[in-house]
């Protein structure tokens, strides 16, 4: 009820971008279960699979920087909805392509439109807020939504093909029907957001914080317009911290379907029906990520998330019973997003409104490092036929990440847990 009351509360522009973010998951969804069994079904092997998604990733990393400049001349609105549209077209040239170097092509072009949306969606949604409260719980709602209609997509992609698959040419038309999502979702968002303006007001936060220091607007512009070493510093840990978790995700999050399906030789259905459960509980995590931070504090929220992640990786590397295995991937799933929820909210507040474009490329530059090596290592092994070594390795990337945040990103920018909670007890109004 209290979850209900807030979404209520927030700017319009907040309520129409989570509105639309149903149709984005509900089309990645369908997309992410699909691509990977349809190259399979084309004559793609898994090491090819690698080298593919591990190109993707590097794509995003070479012109997340170049986008997140572009953004404050275009208009991240524009490029957000010229990202989606890319991804439509990729996704159809995927459907419609029958070898290796067309496959190459169709992921290039996904991922100029991934690098568009991934380094423009959360500054939009937090150009829309007016506090970093707001922010806070305007990013749980949209990775909620996203997740909960991730699931039905890829519960939908599981039955679709056994319905509208006609050919033998993989899943061609379930792919064509996802592009068709996306260029939909394209439309609404194009006509739906509201247009950017510049802010001319500030958060409460930085009137406080003028107040103290007893600066002067104008000072304090002159001041956000240099990039000072203290500023150069910050960016860089949180970019080494980016790659850090963009390994860990890639070691198991682009080739899960591949663990479900040939780990336990389950159905297509099958498959598709935990993918779903674990969008559910997906969707569970980011629900109740925020609530963690306003009761327990930036550092134990992160001890414990850490830790029960690293727990479960290592049950799951054991040879256990499939639904074992299945019951504890779900709860995995509900704590690994708590857990990159909580490291992309907190991580993108902690920048100023100005700086966010610059952060976001470079975040996505760094990730994409680390993703591309972890998903070309994990595509060899699961070559040897392998699914079960990978979940050690994002095991052991998690560790490296929280020694690495306890002992360095914590001590120097996360000193106070105030500032990030969600004051639950706040009245919050309504100024659209």
């Amino acid at each position: 009820m209290i979850q209900s009351l807030r979404f209520l509360t927030m700017p319009s522009g907040v309520k129409r971008f989570l509105a639309t973010e149903s149709l984005y998951g509900l089309s990645i969804g369908m997309f992410t279960l699909i691509l990977n069994l349809h190259l399979i079904e084309m004559g793609i092997t898994e090491k090819q699979i690698g080298l593919i998604t591990s190109m993707g990733i590097l794509v995003m990393g070479i012109f997340a920087i170049p986008v997140s400049i572009l953004a404050k001349k275009a208009g991240r609105k524009k490029l957000l909805v010229t990202g989606i549209t890319s991804i439509a077209i990729g996704c159809s040239i995927f459907a419609f392509a029958e070898g290796f170097a067309f496959f190459f092509l169709a992921q290039f072009v996904v991922s100029i439109g991934l690098t568009l949306v991934e380094t423009t969606e959360i500054q939009l949604l937090f150009h829309y807020s007016r506090s970093k409260r707001e922010e806070t719980q305007a990013y749980s709602f949209l990775f909620a939504v996203f997740t909960a209609f991730t699931g039905a997509g890829t519960l939908i992609g599981g039955f679709l093909p056994n319905w509208i698959e006609l050919s033998e040419k993989g899943y061609q038309n379930t792919l064509i029907t996802t592009s068709i999502l996306f260029l939909l979702l394209a439309c609404v968002r194009g006509g739906l957001l509201p247009a950017e303006q510049r802010r001319k007001k500030v958060t409460r936060e930085d009137l406080n914080q003028r107040r103290e220091t007893g600066s002067e607007p104008n000072a304090s512009l002159q001041r956000q317009g240099k990039h000072s070493s203290d500023f150069q510093q910050k960016l860089l840990l949180f970019a080494v911290f980016a790659l850090i978790t963009g390994g860990a995700v890639s070691c198991l999050q682009p080739y899960l379907n591949l663990f479900i399906k040939f780990r336990f030789d389950f159905s297509n259905e099958a498959v598709s029906m935990l993918l779903a459960l674990n969008g559910l509980a997906l969707f569970i995590g980011s629900v109740f990520s925020p609530a963690l931070i306003d009761r327990f504090g930036v550092k134990k929220t992160f001890l414990y998330i850490y830790m029960v992640n690293n727990l479960l990786c290592f049950i799951l590397f054991l040879n256990i019973h499939p639904y074992f295995f299945s019951t504890l991937l779900l709860v995995r799933g509900g704590v690994f997003t708590m857990l990159t929820n909580l490291v992309d909210s907190l991580s993108m507040s902690s920048f100023k409104d100005e700086e966010r474009d610059l952060y976001a490329g470079m975040r996505a530059v760094f990730r994409s490092i680390g993703s591309a090596l972890a998903a070309f290592l994990v595509g060899a092994i699961l070559a040897g036929k392998n699914y079960t070594l990978p979940f050690i390795l994002a095991g052991l990337l998690l560790l490296l990440g929280y020694v690495y945040f306890t002992y360095i990103i914590r001590p120097k920018f996360f000193k106070a847990d105030q500032e990030f909670q969600v004051n639950t007890q706040e009245g919050i109004t309504n100024e659209c």
